[in-house]
């Protein structure tokens, strides 16, 4: 059964990734589109898996009631007060924007934040370093320090 196949035009691509792929296409002795497809296979195989590696341990710990997951909405603002009443610790997974506000500490952020998943945008106050924060995500976007 043979795969289809067209022509495709992909625009931005980098100048210097393209010249090393077609390098080492041609040093493997086949086509930069096969090279392409084969980097773009491996590569979805991988996030797919990433993906599902997450999904399971969430999952887990969620049946487990060592966190509690908070998803499902499209924005959110989490204040410190929101943190502490937290039974447990928190995970906040498929968001579009998670917020925190500017009262929320590092030892509260610390104890009560267990994992930031699959967020397109964290917002960041001043009272929390960005490091920190970065440290307990995974598959975010954008880590942004909040403006005053």
């Amino acid at each position: 059964m043979t795969e289809e196949r067209k022509i495709i035009t992909i625009r931005g691509i980098s100048t210097p990734v393209y010249e090393r792929a077609l390098k080492l296409a041609r040093e493997l002795g086949i086509t930069i589109g096969e090279l392409v497809n084969e980097a773009l296979r491996r590569y979805i195989m991988t996030l797919e898996a990433i993906h599902k590696a997450i999904e399971s341990q969430i999952e887990a710990l969620s049946r487990s009631g060592d966190v509690i997951v908070i998803s499902g909405v499209d924005s959110i603002v989490v204040s410190k007060k929101d943190l502490e009443l937290a039974p447990k610790k928190v995970v906040f997974k498929d968001l579009r924007e998670l917020v925190f506000a500017d009262d929320v500490t590092e030892d509260v952020f610390r104890d009560k934040v267990y994992e930031i998943v699959k967020v397109d945008k964290v917002v960041v106050p001043k009272t929390l370093s960005v490091l920190l924060v970065a440290s307990k995500c995974r598959l975010v976007h954008r880590i942004v320090p909040k403006e005053s």
